[in-house]
């Protein structure tokens, strides 16, 4: 699993697009954070940051997969939406090891969720700085919900994503928006519902989300050569 964490980040390094399109996306938050603030300078506090950090945990965690896509397929920035998904040869090294390839879907979510939690915590730890986290007993479901959110959308994005095998760009871009499904749900259910409720649909989308990579992963890799008795 490390080098297939390496190989991915290698090759997300290695396309500057992806890399400048987060970074970009990365900090404008804080800098729309800071402009809010300062809208009003007789009261700084104006924006909750633990409830502003939870809100925004599903997107980072729906960023990270959408910033991995380039370690999902041999030609990410291909424009044509007719051309074919071109493979690296990943996947068919992978079963040829006789390794079990719900690992190496699992194997394939670590970036995702790497990033997902950096750019959260992050944006977390610089309200804090700011002086805009109050910290209480109240706003620790708050936290965990921080915590977990973008490491349970950014996988289940992974898997939806690997689970398509979209032949063609053009799929593939619709699956991949139709994987931004989960951050828009939990986004309104963050606003909606109070933290430890969201916690709990949190960590049982999450439940549901490794059950179908399970599933999904024994159906589409099924194992045709067996050990001989």
């Amino acid at each position: 699993m490390h080098a297939m964490l390496w190989k991915d980040w290698t090759l997300l390094r290695k396309n500057p697009l992806y890399l400048a399109l987060g970074i970009g996306l990365w900090l404008f938050i804080p800098v729309m954070i800071a402009v809010l603030s300062a809208s009003d300078p007789k009261n700084p506090a104006t924006i909750d940051g633990l409830s502003a950090a939870q809100t925004l945990a599903p997107w980072y965690g729906l960023l990270g997969s959408e910033l991995a896509i380039c370690t999902l397929m041999a030609n990410p920035n291909e424009m044509d939406m007719s051309a074919a998904v071109e493979s690296d040869g990943t996947v068919e090294t992978w079963r040829a090891s006789g390794h079990s390839m719900l690992q190496y879907c699992i194997a394939k979510s670590l970036l995702p969720m790497l990033i997902a939690e950096i750019m959260s915590m992050s944006i977390l730890g610089y309200l804090a700085w700011g002086g805009l986290a109050h910290w209480s007993s109240a706003a620790i479901p708050e936290t965990v919900c921080i915590v977990l959110t973008p490491a349970v959308i950014a996988f289940a994005g992974e898997q939806m994503l690997l689970a398509s095998h979209a032949a063609s760009v053009g799929s593939f871009s619709v699956v991949s928006l139709v994987s931004s499904v989960p951050m828009l749900a939990f986004i309104v259910v963050m606003l909606m519902m109070s933290a430890t409720w969201a916690l709990i649909v949190l960590i049982t989308f999450g439940i549901l989300a490794v059950a179908f990579s399970i599933i999904s992963a024994h159906r589409r890799y099924p194992m045709t050569l067996r050990p001989i008795l």
